[in-house]
């Protein structure tokens, strides 16, 4: 199978390292696999996972001459598919897939907020796109009442995850940072954006007078996050870190890991978490109910809170406390990643969802 996808985003951000990885699995497995996207921020990274990545940009939904450009290219490669990875770019290639005849347009769906609400976004799903994949289950049923669609055009598959690499010893990111080997570490591997509220992780830590937090990645929120912790009186406790290559690092330090979003898909960083055994204490968003639900000895890997600042100070409090219930947590974490979200599972998933089988 010849699998073209089209990226358009302008960050490296979780979405894009999925359908990279993605991409990558599926050239292992003997697919011959392209990528197409908007930036180089994007093409470069993906090269370096070994991927072919070029770059042809879309612009806006009125850049239909972008849509004609890419149909020329897609007319002239002729895959068997055509896997859009943006939702907002789903008018766009769909319109270029089907003008240039691709037998089968996927359009994979990784936010809650990704849903076709108007006019436009309707008309193009049901008539430019063959079948959608969500990441969550929460995801599916605004696409299954879509005229013509129900469960046999929508997948659920969740991204696929494996043990981030380490190349430090035990400690020696703690140390580091001037952090005491038995200190507790909360920490968040996400950009620095408005969506991840990380405003919010600084605002319970501040109500955890020895706790840690480590903070990892970049993006535009940075300043403002530090003036925060700075005017909280927490900046020796909340260590930013830039971005890290290496978060296998980043995830041994931590004692917890915390997603504090107001929205989500199936956040990868916390997958990778989970993939270390490491704890997870999430707000109520998309997907963190199916990843950290009990398991059948009924033990959950994670413990899901509601949007405030109080309720996830609480929750961190009760598992860094307890080291006991930190062991179970963790041992289910890897139960988890085993059952749900090895890579195996999820590329057989992703072959059926691309051939129509």
């Amino acid at each position: 199978m010849f699998i073209v996808a089209h990226v358009g985003a302008r960050v490296w951000g979780g979405a894009e390292r999925a359908v990279a990885r993605l991409l990558s699995g599926l050239r292992q497995r003997g697919h011959r696999v392209l990528l197409l996207c908007n930036d180089a921020v994007v093409a470069e990274p993906a090269a370096a996972l070994g991927l072919d990545a070029r770059i042809l940009p879309l612009g806006g939904d009125v850049a239909v001459h972008h849509a004609a450009r890419l149909a020329l290219e897609l007319r002239r490669l002729r895959p068997d598919v055509l896997l859009v990875g943006m939702f907002k770019k789903t008018w766009l290639a769909g319109l270029a897939g089907r003008m240039a005849g691709v037998p089968r347009i996927v359009v994979r769906v990784g936010l809650e907020s990704d849903v076709p609400r108007n006019g436009k976004y309707r008309f193009a799903f049901r008539h430019l796109v063959d079948h959608v994949v969500v990441v969550a289950e929460r995801l599916a049923p605004a696409y299954e009442a879509l005229p013509g669609y129900g469960t046999s055009r929508v997948s659920v598959i969740p991204n696929a995850v494996t043990a981030p690499a380490r190349r430090q010893a035990d400690g020696a990111l703690r140390a580091s940072l001037g952090i005491r080997p038995d200190a507790p570490v909360v920490g968040a591997i996400a950009r620095l954006a408005t969506q991840k509220r990380l405003d919010r992780l600084i605002d319970a830590v501040a109500r955890l007078p020895e706790a840690h937090c480590v903070i990892t990645g970049e993006g535009p929120c940075e300043h403002d996050l530090r003036e925060q912790a700075a005017n909280a009186g927490v900046a020796e406790r909340v260590h930013f870190l830039g971005y890290q290559p290496d978060v296998g690092d980043v995830l041994a330090a931590m004692d917890v890991f915390a997603v504090s979003s107001e929205q989500e898909g199936m956040s990868n960083a916390m997958l990778e978490a989970l993939a270390a055994g490491i704890p997870v204490v999430s707000t109520r968003v998309s997907g963190t109910e199916e990843a950290l639900r009990a398991d059948a000895v009924g033990v959950a890997p994670g413990v899901v809170v509601d949007f405030d600042a109080a309720a996830l100070a609480d929750a961190l409090r009760t598992v860094l406390a307890d080291r006991a219930l930190c062991a179970s947590m963790s041992a289910a974490a890897l139960r988890r990643v085993e059952e749900s979200f090895s890579w195996p599972a999820v590329l057989g998933a992703w072959e059926r969802a691309l051939s129509a089988r």
